[in-house]
């Protein structure tokens, strides 16, 4: 082969290959290069991408904070190096969840690659076996992944982070409603709680872990499509009101005020 064809033929070849590598899924790498503490590797995706927690600070209550769960929802996922430096310095012992959905965040895709919700293949009484649910609880590797670590870890609080058009609020299950209006309080306006979703979360992660075991779990929702100047600040006042203050006491009653006279 002559020096010009062979000069052309490498050229196509580093073209093509250029090519590929641009049809590739998008990957997590702005959180994983993030410095800092190291990532614990709890397993991988069907598509073989990890899944990832992070242990920070010692002591107080434990807490579980998933930063994402469906890939059309990644306002969470952006912040997760501030909540990183905040979680390090607040006064409980925090298990820090970067993805439980990874395959659908790098197509920006809600479901798994399996076509899947997340959301819905939980444990839970109420899971309901569907082609969009799963043949059975925890048949998502991710789900399962996470859902035998945080048994492993065994929280006292769970906060998932998801957003919808119709945000910003708090959804809350099980005994949360004092976290939810801590957390609405400390994000400010218009932040703010709501008990239901509207709809049946069948297999959902706050089915399992607030109804079925009892225990407090906010589902953080962010307005779809916020900018990061407005979701970080209050993503994170929320979070050190929550997990540095604790419950927000409901106001007494007229019957409960007592005068000294």
């Amino acid at each position: 082969m002559s020096a010009p064809r062979a000069t052309i033929a490498l050229v196509s070849g580093l073209l093509a290959l250029a090519g590929c590598a641009s049809q590739r899924p998008p990957t997590l790498s702005h959180l994983s290069s993030h410095p800092g503490p190291a990532w614990l590797e709890l397993g991988s995706s069907r598509e073989g991408r990890p899944l990832r927690a992070l242990n920070l600070g010692t002591g107080g209550r434990r807490v579980a904070v998933i930063a994402g769960i469906h890939g059309t929802e990644q306002e969470g996922l952006r912040h997760v190096p501030e909540m990183i430096e905040l979680l390090a310095t607040l006064p409980a012992t925090i298990r820090l969840y970067e993805d439980v959905n990874p395959d659908g965040t790098a197509a920006a895709r809600r479901s798994t690659a399996n076509g899947v919700d997340p959301n819905r293949n939980w444990p839970a009484e109420n899971f309901t076996p569907k082609s969009t649910h799963g043949p059975r609880p925890l048949s998502e590797p991710g789900v399962g992944l996470v859902y035998r670590d945080l048994l492993r870890f065994d929280p006292d609080l769970v906060v998932v982070l998801h957003s919808t058009r119709r945000g910003p609020f708090v959804n809350f299950d099980g005994p949360a409603d004092g976290f939810a209006e801590r957390f609405a309080v400390a994000a400010g306006r218009p932040w703010s709680t709501q008990p239901s979703m509207g709809y049946p979360t069948p297999g959902s992660l706050g089915s399992w872990f607030g109804l079925d075991r009892g225990r407090p779990i906010l589902t953080v929702e962010f307005l779809r499509g916020a900018p990061a100047v407005e979701t970080g600040p209050a993503l994170l006042r929320g979070l050190r009101a929550v997990i540095q203050d604790g419950p927000l006491e409901p106001a007494p009653t007229r019957d409960e005020v007592f005068y000294v006279r």
